[in-house]
């Protein structure tokens, strides 16, 4: 099927960094709308319950759910990314970045072990360096999505 929606940059980078385990992404290539669906609702979907059991909300996620698991026509694409966007390989290669020896120490001890992103969260702001976290990391999640999008044949808006 020819992917004939654009799909807004901003809309992939923020399901990137809100995905959670229990939750599905999809693009619809023919509206260039990004669904976000829970594990939940696509088991339902494949259920043979009626949707009357569901309240309007919920009814509406698994109808759409059903349509994307009955695409014969290939319009949803699954953008679940959750598997190559790794934010601990992310801080590891941010803290390599920095100038100062002495503060990549100090965060490549604070990111061992338990609590290791609460830590990383309060060193980058002892340190001075919460900008330019951000900075990197916004920068490589567009990378991701857009090497995504171009290896998918998805058109972006940016």
């Amino acid at each position: 099927m020819e992917r004939k929606a654009t799909v807004k940059l901003d809309d992939l980078i923020t399901e990137i960094e809100i995905q959670m385990d229990e939750t599905l992404t999809y693009i619809n290539i023919q509206t260039g709308e990004v669904i976000t669906l829970s594990r939940e609702e696509m088991r339902a979907a494949e259920d043979e319950e009626l949707l009357d059991n569901y309240p309007d909300w919920e009814r509406e996620n698994i109808e759409q759910a059903i349509k994307i698991i009955e695409d014969e026509d290939e319009v949803y694409l699954d953008f679940t990314l959750r598997n190559e966007f790794h934010e601990y390989e992310l801080i590891e290669e941010f803290i390599e970045t920095l100038d100062k020896a002495e503060v990549r120490e100090k965060l490549f001890g604070a990111i061992q072990g338990r609590g290791a992103f609460r830590r990383f969260k309060d060193g980058i702001i002892e340190h001075d360096v919460e900008r330019q976290w951000y900075e990197f990391k916004e920068k490589k999640v567009k990378e991701l999505v857009m090497e995504w999008c171009k290896e998918n044949g998805v058109v972006i808006e940016e």
